[in-house]
């Protein structure tokens, strides 16, 4: 059977084995070592100190079975290799033999996780009584530290040992007290019942909370009183002998207090018109003051769950942890007892933007700034009361997304009014900066890599907004009206055909960004590319021809296609520059007896050079069309042509 063991003191002395001491792979206890099969550790007479001998080893108090030698007490011997293997769970391992009743496990208040001995003691060894794992004052704090012990006046009691008041398992009064309160107290503050009445002012305490003025384990003044304290400390001045205080409290306080009274156009706190002086003070001491019976925050959220529900989310206004910042505690000759104009408050901590010397003030930051903040705190950065974009388009409607208009500027798509304005105060339109100093904050990348190119004259000006809108618009790039509008506020050019003449398609379509870049290029006219290659963007059955025939020598320059068309209308078909005959005689010599010979010396100006050369490439000799007359191919004029006269046909 095994043996009982118990140290003097009420504590869980010699505590058994648990598993987070050892990591044993098989523990093999001396005394039953009859029991054991033998194998070739045993023969050799080892025992488990031979491999875990750091085990309690060293220290000054030693578990007793650890202590003798018989680990099967605690542990099975038996198991995989790195398991700990116990012969029980805790506590049912540790009250076998600390039974339950004498260390407090069956009383009516029990320390929190008590079930889990380890947690304060040491199966093997320790330095300390009671195989404790720190000397028995550390050892609490571990868990109950704060501000309950960092009073300016500690209780000595609590500075000494928490046992001087507190079992460490279980009691049957409250907080795990030896004993009820007062008798508790009384204990060490001698004097009995008259002894305490002498110390209260002849008023008899008897049956009282101590702590209810007086905190056990620090104080915040003299007497181990809190640190609000009502100042007059002569109890018969409320109290009777018996006690008993008058039955109207508010009464009683109105005999030092002036009871506060609603003045016109103010407001006055619901429990200060009531006469509640009570439901927010404690009529003794308090924590906080003035006499407080919680901190202003926790007591004024439980009746303005409200505002609790506003200060305990994502953003808080930090002025607002205190109530009083703002608000009086019994009246104010403002609604909502604040203690000044809402915006006057504001500026007290926030700068007042009218003062601040910026050309124009937002109307509402002006007038009211809970207009847009709440002051306690909303789930959204700088306390707005609604997202950005409805709450500017309260008063600026048509601006965002609600406007119709299917192109919207991303600040604007997302709600992000302040991106680009001041909310309170800035310059005429309350923009962050101007021009494209303020587009830069977004489109730096684009603006920096046209800066080597020669500039627009309105980019280069700076000037955004002669071309974009800032909010929404029916154009893509959010320019302010169709591009071929709005290039035609500077460039006088033509869009439609004249009569008998041709206009290019982007004219028409009003795509001058198309060809043109809008905002710097280093090329004419600002070209997307060099004439050849942008009109191949659209007409590559040319180009392919010009890459896979014989070019003809205008065409096949990098500029060759403005050589004879126009960019954008002409008075002839194909946009070209002037009738067909004319343009091909501004290079080809239509006087040359060559030219005369190969064209029956007919007029020049009348041919149509086109039904037989093509402008642009060929396989053919002369630039001439792939399909050729056979008499024509021959040579043989004259099949068709009479002779002209004077000369060969």
């Amino acid at each position: 059977m095994v043996r009982r063991h118990r140290q003097r003191g009420a504590t869980l002395a010699g505590l058994a084995a648990t598993g987070t001491a050892l990591a044993l792979a098989f523990l093999l206890a001396a005394p039953a070592d009859a029991q054991l099969q033998r194998g070739r550790r045993f023969d050799r007479g080892e025992a488990c100190g031979d491999c875990h001998e750091g085990v309690g080893k060293g220290t000054r108090v030693r578990h007793a079975p650890l202590a003798r030698g018989d680990c099967a007490a605690c542990h099975k011997p038996h198991g995989l290799v790195g398991a700990l293997r116990l012969q029980k769970d805790e506590p049912g391992l540790c009250t076998d033999c600390h039974a339950a009743a004498e260390v407090g496990l069956e009383s009516s208040h029990l320390h929190p996780g008590v079930e889990s001995c380890s947690t304060c003691h040491d199966p093997h060894g320790s330095e300390h009584g009671g195989l404790l794992k720190a000397d028995g004052r550390a050892l609490c704090l571990q868990c109950h530290d704060g501000p309950a012990f960092a009073g300016p006046v500690p209780h000595a009691p609590a500075q000494e040992d928490c046992l001087s008041c507190h079992r460490p398992h279980g009691a049957e009064s409250p907080s795990l007290l030896t004993a009820s309160v007062p008798g508790l107290c009384g204990s060490c503050h001698a004097g009995g019942e008259s002894g305490f009445a002498n110390a209260h002012g002849g008023v008899s305490v008897a049956g009282a909370d101590c702590a209810t003025c007086h905190p056990p384990h620090s104080g915040g003044s003299a007497g181990l009183l809190r640190a609000s304290v009502h100042p007059a400390l002569d109890c018969s001045t409320c109290h009777d002998a018996a006690g008993a205080a008058p039955a109207d409290g508010n009464d009683l306080c109105a005999s030092c207090h002036e009871i506060p009274q609603q003045a016109a156009g103010g407001s006055l706190h619901p429990p200060a018109a009531a006469g509640e002086c009570l439901a927010c003070h404690d009529a003794h001491t308090s924590d906080t003051a003035p006499l407080l019976r919680a901190s202003q925050q926790e007591l004024c959220v439980t009746c303005h769950d409200g505002v609790g529900r506003s200060l305990a989310g994502p953003h808080a206004h930090a002025a607002a942890q205190d109530c009083t910042t703002c608000h009086a505690g019994h009246a104010a000759p403002r609604a909502g007892l604040l203690s000044a104009a809402p915006r006057d408050l504001c500026v007290t901590c926030h700068e007042d933007p009218a003062q601040a010397g910026h050309a124009l003030v937002h109307a509402p930051a002006e007038a009211g700034c809970v207009d847009c903040h709440d002051p306690h705190g909303t789930g959204r950065q700088g306390l707005l009361l609604a997202a950005q974009d409805e709450l500017c388009a309260a008063c600026h409607t048509g601006v965002g997304v609600d406007s119709g208009r299917p192109v919207v500027h991303a600040p604007v798509a997302t709600g992000q009014c302040t991106g680009c304005h001041e909310p309170h105060a800035g310059g005429a339109t309350l923009l962050r900066s101007e021009g494209k100093a303020l587009c830069a904050s977004c489109h730096e990348a684009e603006l920096t890599s046209l800066a080597r190119l020669k500039p627009h004259a309105p980019f280069a000006d700076g000037d955004c907004a002669l071309c974009h809108v800032p909010h929404t618009s029916e154009e893509p790039g959010l320019l302010a009206s169709a591009p071929h509008e709005l290039c035609g506020t500077c460039h006088d050019v033509p869009v439609t055909a004249p009569g008998g003449g041709s206009a290019h398609a982007p004219v028409v379509q009003g795509d001058c960004a198309g060809c043109h870049q809008p905002h710097a290029s280093d090329l004419t006219a600002f070209l997307r590319a060099q004439p050849r290659p942008l009109c191949a963007s659209c007409h590559q059955q040319v180009e392919d021809q010009l890459a896979s025939q014989v070019a003809h020598a205008p065409a096949a320059d990098a500029e060759g296609c403005l050589t004879c068309h126009g960019p954008h209308t002409t008075r002839q078909q194909a946009l070209l520059r002037q009738p067909v005959a004319d343009t091909c005689l501004t290079c080809h010599d239509a006087g040359s007896a060559g030219f005369r010979s190969r064209h029956l010396d007919l007029p020049a100006a009348a041919m149509d050079c086109g039904s037989c050369h093509d402008p642009h490439a060929s396989s053919m000799a002369g630039m001439l069309l792939p399909e050729v007359h056979p008499p024509f191919a021959a040579g043989e004029c004259d099949a068709c042509h009479a002779a002209p006269a004077g000369g060969q046909p």
